[in-house]
């Protein structure tokens, strides 16, 4: 077996549990509040703890990943996502869980931080897209994964052993890292001498940690309160003096230049708004399904595992094929595809049969697939090899903080527009409802899914944008 290939069995290993472990846990949410008997507000946390660990910690770690060396990143990031799982199986309360997710969630960053940085040092240059699209497959596999294996473990000997099944391929992607990864080949540059600059570090997670708790908002703040712009100040005081560090530092944690490069900037802001178009895909849809149109649960599984399978299959030949073709024609046609998707959405109903329900989710599921990695590889067209661990992280960061934005915004706009029709509840309390509030909902959703169309148009709009202005 070549190198790349043995390379990416321990990338794609990796990748696999962390994406399974994330969307098994959203499936027994409600298990773990009754084992706990807490509130589905305060069981929320255990994915919000995550988000924040993750998002918080991927710039500083990708910084340390190119400086300390990526074999030792990818090893310790396994071992602690390990330790963090065997935690939450045996956690007796929801602080120890929590816990346990933030140690686990911390490893699942050093990992994110390093995960395409080593595709993209194995494979060769002519086939960096093929190697970034097997990345989408072995994520899309593990959101197949998920819901399928937790729901059903969670049945049958209850929650707590996602937890531990996680924990044995933990172990066996650590031994193969062990193995297989040699700094010489997977892309390190381990520099001597070149101080850490913790200053930014710190700035880079305050600012990440207060904007995606003011844009989730799991506080519930009113958004006309003072306090509420008060973090918005303070979170735009920190985004000012991360900028400030890292102007004034001859060895900054991100090198503010890298924006300079047009191609880069256009490119990372079209990631951006891809994923504030599709984030509310996996938070909004089940909650379409179940109420809106009726579905079942194991229903609403299947929508998501043939979304998942779409992301998989499109993901493993997109890149491969945006290789020879050009990443710009994928992108474009996958977020033109993307932004189809939502515009069906639309036009959908509890009349609507079920095939061509399923029928657009694969479809979704298709449009992301190709669209991720030949935008990841255009990210990365331009930017020196010394920085690509750096932004392996900032893709990934991207990625989390545009979900988070895209699912805020929806249930922003979705909220607003059911109190104004004199409806002030959540929208798990929609079951059992009238015909007329539940009209009420889905026109509620529908407005969303024009502004997703929206947020996918524009992505477009960005990444030829930017492809003319670099050439």
């Amino acid at each position: 077996m070549q190198y790349k290939w043995k390379v990416f069995l321990v990338i794609a290993l990796s990748l696999f549990v962390m994406v399974m472990d994330a969307s098994a846990i959203n499936v027994v949410l409600p298990q773990i509040a009754e084992d706990f008997k807490v509130s589905l507000g305060t069981v929320s946390w255990v994915t919000i703890i995550a988000g924040l660990a993750i998002s918080s910690t991927l710039l500083p770690l990708g910084k340390l990943a190119d400086l300390a060396g990526r074999r030792k990143m990818q090893i310790i990031g396994m071992a602690l996502f390990g330790i963090g799982s065997l935690i939450c199986f045996f956690s007796s309360n929801i602080s120890i869980l929590i816990s346990g997710r933030v140690v686990g969630s911390i490893g699942a960053s050093m990992l994110q931080a390093v995960t395409m940085a080593i595709v993209l040092a194995v494979f060769p240059d002519n086939e960096k897209g093929r190697g970034l699209g097997m990345i989408t497959f072995a994520v899309g596999i593990g959101g197949i994964a998920g819901p399928l294996i937790g729901s059903q473990i969670s049945e049958l000997i209850g929650w707590r052993y996602i937890f531990l099944i996680m924990f044995f391929p933990t172990i066996i992607g650590l031994s193969l890292a062990n193995f297989v990864l040699q700094d010489n080949l997977i892309g390190s540059s381990k520099k001597e001498g070149i101080n850490y600059d913790f200053k930014g570090a710190i700035y880079s997670a305050l600012f990440i940690i207060v904007i995606i708790i003011n844009i989730s908002n799991p506080f519930n703040i009113a958004y006309s309160s003072i306090l509420y712009w008060a973090i918005w100040a303070i979170c735009i005081s920190f985004m000012i003096l991360f900028i400030r560090s890292q102007k004034n530092n001859p060895e900054p944690m991100f090198n503010l230049e890298l924006f300079s490069n047009w191609r880069f900037s256009f490119a990372t802001t079209a990631r951006l708004f891809g994923f504030i178009s599709n984030g509310p895909f996996w938070f909004l849809i089940p909650f379409y399904a179940t109420i809106v149109l009726k579905y079942s649960i194991s229903l609403t599984g299947i929508l998501i595992f043939l979304n998942a399978t779409g992301m998989s299959l499109a993901g493993a030949f997109g890149g491969r094929l945006s290789d020879k073709f050009g990443t710009l024609k994928f992108i474009v046609s996958g977020l033109s595809l993307l932004t189809i998707t939502w515009i069906l959405f639309i036009f959908t109903s509890k009349e609507t049969p079920l095939i061509i329900i399923l029928s657009i989710g694969f479809l979704n599921g298709i449009s992301n697939g190709l669209w991720m990695a030949p935008n990841t590889s255009e990210t990365l067209e331009k930017i020196p090899k010394i920085y690509q661990g750096l932004i392996s992280a900032f893709n990934a960061l991207i990625r989390n903080v545009g979900s988070v934005f895209g699912i805020s915004i929806s249930t922003t706009l979705i909220t607003y527009i059911l109190i104004s029709n004199g409806l002030n509840i959540q929208i798990g309390e929609f079951k059992n409802r009238t015909d007329a509030e539940l009209l009420v909902l889905a026109n509620a959703m529908n407005y969303s899914f024009v502004l997703s169309a929206f947020f996918s148009i524009f992505a477009i709009v960005l990444s030829i944008a930017g492809r003319i202005r670099s050439n």
